[in-house]
């Protein structure tokens, strides 16, 4: 599986397994990926979290959209978003006329005990700050799972989860599911 109509993009919640994903993908295929997190990062010279702390959920959010338009455009095979990447229908539809979507779904219990253990990322870190009781945690996150989950539904594809799986199972999965998708 190396010849693509159209690139193809991983989305979904964070902690999903994208940028993992992308990255078995990638060398499956022995091709570069693009993660668009990390390259935000290289272009404003700062980690995420320090983006959100300095500028702001906003700043972040219009830098973000402007670097998956720049990424996209740039027609690279695989591309891995950011979980809060599908702002809105807007973005959501661009993004699925420039390529295959793909919305990788472990179980939201998957998630929350891949997160529970990593609270740097911004979203973690300001629910911690609130409240150090995990189930209120627990809730809070699945609230924005739940209303970005409306969002990644509308992928071209999508790809579930066991935990069990490793990246390279979760990639070539994928990959047979595109290639029935680029078929028919």
């Amino acid at each position: 599986m190396s010849k693509f109509i159209h690139p193809i993009v991983l989305c979904g919640f964070m902690a999903s397994g994208k940028t993992a994903t992308a990255k078995a993908m990638g060398a499956i295929i022995r091709s570069d990926y693009v993660d668009i997190d990390a390259e935000i990062e290289h272009r404003e010279g700062a980690s995420i979290p320090e983006i959100f702390k300095e500028h702001g959920e906003y700043y972040f959010r219009r830098i973000e959209r402007k670097t998956v338009i720049q990424v996209i455009n740039e027609s690279p095979k695989i591309i891995s978003l950011g979980g809060g990447a599908l702002q809105n229908q807007e973005i959501l539809d661009w993004i699925k006329e420039q390529s295959i979507l793909v919305f990788i779904r472990p179980d939201f219990e998957i998630i929350f005990k891949r997160l529970i253990t990593n609270k740097k990322r911004p979203l973690i870190a300001r629910e911690w700050a609130e409240s150090r009781n995990p189930e209120i945690v627990k809730e809070r996150i699945k609230n924005v799972y739940l209303a970005r989950l409306l969002l990644y539904e509308q992928a071209h594809i999508t790809q579930p989860v066991e935990s069990d799986w490793s990246p390279y199972q979760v990639a070539s999965k994928i990959f047979d599911q595109v290639s029935k998708f680029q078929s028919s």
